[in-house]
């Protein structure tokens, strides 16, 4: 079965992930992390928080996860009542994140307290919030299904980013394929949030126009979603 899968993920993205999913394993029990690493026809092949992957078909359920539809290399899966369509040649994972515990004051977009901050969504559903990243601060769009923080080329260089001896790697975005360049940010803030030697992808501003805050930022944090609001708290 497994030959007849698509191989679209990029033997680079499954490295960055599988990086990142170490670092989420220690900590961040209470969550589910879905991964999509091919398909075939109204079946996919899914692993849940790092699991051997299994093949589903639409209409199926492996553990909590249900598979709502499969088409071509989208996969479009329920989590306790989340739904998200993830494309297998991105390298897409999705966190759903039960409730963190009831120890922060709101407060829409500010912090709430030492090591906490809310956000508040815009009307897309979308969370963007300003990050220092090497002391330059940016705009940012929050992304979970994003495995590291991603950042444009020209957002590198304002941070002092030197790519000469970046690890080159090749991935697939919605504009195409497109070259990256792995490194280890110095800092990494939002807010009274924050984090040291944060792993990174940096991709051509023509490929990427904005930064993402992935999963080695937010696999550090608690995180808690209740309407148009997302809580993060520092878990270390």
């Amino acid at each position: 079965m497994a030959m007849g899968f698509t191989a679209n993920i990029q033997a680079a993205k499954v490295i960055v992930a599988a990086l990142c999913l170490s670092a989420w394993a220690a900590g961040a029990h209470a969550a589910t992390m879905v991964s999509i690493s091919g398909t075939l026809g109204d079946k996919a092949l899914i692993s849940i928080n790092g699991a051997l992957a299994k093949v589903v078909a639409a209409g199926g359920q492996l553990g909590g996860v249900r598979v709502i539809s499969v088409q071509g290399d989208r996969v479009t899966i329920e989590v306790e009542g989340q739904r998200r369509t993830l494309a297998v040649g991105l390298g897409d994972s999705f966190i759903s994140w039960r409730p963190a515990p009831d120890n922060v004051e709101k407060a829409a977009g500010k912090p709430t307290g030492r090591g906490s901050m809310v956000l508040t969504a815009d009307s897309r559903g979308q969370f963007s919030t300003q990050v220092e990243v090497n002391g330059v601060s940016a705009p940012f769009l929050v992304d979970t299904g994003a495995s590291v923080v991603t950042l444009p080329s020209s957002l590198a260089r304002r941070a002092g980013i030197n790519l000469e001896h970046a690890t080159p790697i090749t991935i697939s975005t919605a504009n195409g394929r497109a070259q990256a360049y792995r490194v280890v940010l110095n800092t990494v803030k939002l807010g009274s949030l924050g984090a040291n030697l944060v792993e990174a992808v940096v991709v051509d501003d023509a490929k990427l126009p904005y930064a993402l805050l992935g999963m080695s930022f937010l696999n550090r944090m608690d995180m808690r979603r209740e309407g148009d609001s997302l809580t993060l708290l520092q878990r270390y």
